[in-house]
């Protein structure tokens, strides 16, 4: 017998509900104008060491920032070079959201978090402005340039955030720097971060949808000093990637070092205003010669 729906139980969405609902489309920039990351206690822990990872927002003050809800993570990992696990114990530790988790084995490891999405609906002008406010400047332009929103009232786009980062645990062992997590977006070392020193440089592929992106902008912004002033801000430094989507990053400071980057697809051709936004972060250490 055929599955018969009852259309006059289906529930109307009232007028009240629909303008509360518009009214959080609206704010999308405003709510979703941070900068997220994770980041080791340290980046070097010893045999069977239990790793701590830090996850935090903010930006300005980088690395400090404040918790990330445990309730927005979706999808937490560890990637060593022949394994994947999921992070089970993730929570919200004073300032700071907390993930822990004991490798197997020695060797290098990718850490990886992404957080709910988010869906909104903006003017072209206020997707333009979210993107350059999310480390997505030349994204941004790209948009403008090729005319991809002219012509359209609004925009509802899917919003994700991801976040990368590598630690060592024991000496040795293989390496996962050059693992992929499979992001909407992702930074792809092409050479060790854990091995670089200042004066290097670091050169790094940009896949959007797994595919690399020419072009596409990234910035840069190195640890604040604990003993910097209030009023002090990290400083961005962006670069262009080339026509095979790689970026060459020289390192200048040690110490941690955070990339960020935003990338705007259509969900599929014929649907000009529906995009996913997708902002990801990687951290990493340069250590002084």
């Amino acid at each position: 017998m055929p599955l018969e729906i009852s259309r006059n139980r289906v529930a109307r969405p009232t007028k009240h509900v629909l303008v509360a609902g518009l009214a959080a489309l609206v704010c999308a920039t405003t709510l979703l104008a941070h900068d997220f990351w994770i980041i080791p206690d340290m980046f070097a822990f010893s045999d069977n060491a239990m790793m701590h990872v830090n996850g935090r927002q903010g930006g300005t003050k980088f690395p400090v920032g404040t918790a990330v809800p445990a309730e927005r993570v979706i999808d937490a990992r560890i990637i060593g070079a022949t394994s994947s696990t999921k992070i089970t114990d993730v929570a919200v530790e004073g300032t700071s959201l907390r993930l822990h988790n004991k490798p197997a084995a020695a060797g290098q490891y990718l850490v990886v978090v992404a957080l709910s999405t988010r869906d909104f609906r903006e003017t072209p002008a206020g997707v333009v402005r979210f993107l350059k406010a999310e480390g997505g400047a030349a994204e941004a332009a790209r948009l403008e340039r090729e005319n991809s929103l002219q012509g359209l009232d609004s925009v509802v786009f899917t919003a994700a955030s991801y976040a990368e980062t590598v630690a060592e645990v024991g000496k040795g062992g293989p390496r996962a720097f050059a693992k992929l997590a499979g992001l909407r977006l992702e930074f792809s070392p092409l050479n060790d971060p854990a091995k670089l020193r200042v004066g290097d440089t670091l050169h790094v592929k940009m896949l959007g949808n797994g595919m690399p992106v020419a072009n596409i902008g990234i910035e840069i912004a190195t640890g604040l000093d604990s003993a910097a002033a209030a009023d002090v801000s990290v400083t961005r430094v962006a670069y262009t990637a080339d026509a095979k989507g790689v970026v060459h990053v020289p390192l200048t400071k040690a110490g941690p070092v955070m990339m960020r980057s935003a990338f705007a697809s259509r969900k599929q051709v014929g649907t000009p205003k529906d995009w996913d936004v997708s902002r990801t972060t990687y951290v990493f250490n340069v250590v002084a010669r």
